[in-house]
């Protein structure tokens, strides 16, 4: 609970507890203070049980699936980029389109409703790509804990029916494993068309009411057709029908085309849920100025999976030579190049001939050590498992279930967070003001009251700067009165209210 607390009150790392009033923040836990860092860290890591943490992210994961069939029903996949700047090991390479870079990393595939809010998140040491850990990890997972799937039965009954779709962007682009995923698991996939395509007439597109996630409308013209795939794609996923779907932008001069296999629903709609997607973007960029999702939790490290494959050091460091080869003979060639002739006469030729002979030689050498060069880098495998990497050259995990719990902490909390921005959103006409009115409440003033004769825990929040905060906290406290909430670890019924009523109208100060 200390944990979630610190999340909501933006504590992003236990170093900064040793700057706040234990005292004041152990009030909160029914204790005399709270213990100080080092036993955190121990505490942390006595929590952080491997299978145990495992199976609590697993299990909150499917109450909040259940929670909201609707929500789950439609799921959000994308990969974030967590760099390590550390000296403890060599982590794998890749590229971060926030630096532009390819940096040392580990990557976080994080799976949310389309609303933005997580399920559940999977850490990747290999550098494999989505595709790998879709097909491993996440779409296994899925097809366990999403709740409401159809039975056998009624998806042979109706060969159009999905389980659930999945929506990602263009790096899980594979039309093979879209059609496998439609075969043998009936799972639809929602996402945009890979590589460059012709544009349609704009005399196709269509004017439509699109509606949003939070009930917004707005206007899209779109068209759709069949979308043509490979022989060999189409013979493998018979039974698939891939659908495109183009929205022209307004200023005419760009289409976005949608790939999907989902059969039953409009084209409206899927458009909807496309453009969704960016509400994952939007909460990777809050929970990581909000909640420090790419901090550390630790700096222990663990071995990752053996399975798990890597781009191969020695196939790197022959195509390095490779790369530096063609460099050295480009600038050879351009020297050689550069030599002058002045006429075409014979000995003028010769004498040239003589100044270009030094840099022919050093070419000719050049070409025959590139071409051994191709020839071991064809022989060296691209990739291999971790467990063919010398043990001391190993790449390994940084605090593995420290991050796997913290980020669930961080899930828990981010919820939180978002179940009552949703009760303070009407209050407000600005995107983003409920939010800010959170941040202040969750570390605003306020006095603990327990009665153990009435079995009451009441919590009297202190008036707000203006009078629409307070009016809209005091509307949010009534309704959370209402869900009848008991402290965790007492039998104490919480009561929220305000410290006083708000200040008359009209009264003078």
């Amino acid at each position: 609970m200390l944990f979630a607390f610190l999340a909501l009150a933006r504590v992003k790392s236990l170093e900064r507890i040793r700057y706040m009033p234990p005292g004041e923040w152990g009030a909160l836990l029914g204790l005399d203070r709270i213990p100080e860092v080092k036993t955190l860290r121990e505490k942390l890591d006595e929590i952080a049980v491997p299978k145990a943490t495992a199976d609590w992210a697993s299990d909150l994961s499917c109450l909040w699936m259940e929670s909201n069939e609707t929500l789950a029903g439609i799921l959000y996949i994308d990969g974030h980029v967590r760099t390590y700047t550390g000296h403890q090991t060599e982590l794998p390479r890749r590229f971060s389109s926030r630096d532009r870079l390819c940096l040392r990393s580990l990557i976080d595939y994080w799976v949310n409703d389309r609303e933005g809010t997580p399920f559940f998140v999977v850490t990747a040491m290999g550098n494999e790509g989505m595709l790998h850990y879709l097909r491993t990890t996440i779409v296994p997972r899925l097809l366990q804990e999403v709740p409401g799937q159809p039975d056998e039965a009624s998806l042979a009954a109706d060969p159009t029916r999905h389980r659930f779709i999945m929506v990602f962007d263009r790096e899980g682009w594979s039309p093979s494993f879209f059609g496998a995923l439609w075969n043998q698991h009936r799972i639809a996939i929602l996402t945009y068309q890979r590589g460059a395509y012709g544009a349609w007439p704009t005399n196709d597109f269509q004017e439509e009411e699109v509606q949003g996630v939070h009930g917004n409308r707005t206007q899209m013209r779109l068209a759709e057709k069949p979308y043509p795939v490979a022989p060999a794609v189409q013979t493998a996923s018979s039974s698939a029908r891939f659908r495109e779907i183009r929205r022209l932008c307004d200023d005419s001069d760009h289409q976005t085309s949608i790939i999907t296999t989902v059969q039953q629903e409009l084209r409206a709609k899927l458009a909807a849920h496309m453009f969704a997607r960016w509400s994952q973007e939007n909460f990777f960029k809050y929970a990581e100025r909000e909640f420090s999702i790419d901090r550390l939790a630790g700096y222990a490290t663990a071995p990752a999976p053996d399975d798990q494959t890597v781009k191969n050091p020695a196939y790197n460091e022959i195509d390095n030579q490779i790369r530096r080869g063609r460099a050295r003979m480009s600038a050879l060639q351009a020297e050689r190049g550069r030599v002058p002739l002045v006429t075409g006469e014979t000995v003028d030729v010769k004498a040239h001939m003589a100044r270009c002979a030094p840099f022919d030689q050093q070419i000719i050498a050049l070409d025959v050590e590139l071409k051994q060069m191709r020839a071991t880098r064809r022989g060296t495998k691209k990739r291999i498992a971790l467990k063919e990497i010398p043990e001391d050259k190993r790449p390994q995990f940084i605090a593995p279930y420290r991050t796997q719990f913290m980020n669930t902490v961080r899930i828990t909390a981010y919820r939180a967070e978002t179940a009552m921005d949703n009760l303070l959103r009407r209050h407000f006409g600005r995107k983003g003001e409920s939010r800010a009115l959170l941040q202040d409440l969750f570390k605003h003033d306020a006095d603990l009251i327990p009665d153990l004769d009435t079995g009451t825990l009441t919590v009297r929040v202190h008036h707000f700067t203006n009078p629409q905060a307070s009016q809209a906290i005091e509307e949010l406290l009534k309704e959370l009165n209402e869900s009848e909430t008991i402290y965790p670890g007492t039998s104490l019924k919480m009561r929220f209210e305000l410290v006083s009523i708000a200040t008359p109208a009209g009264q003078e100060v």
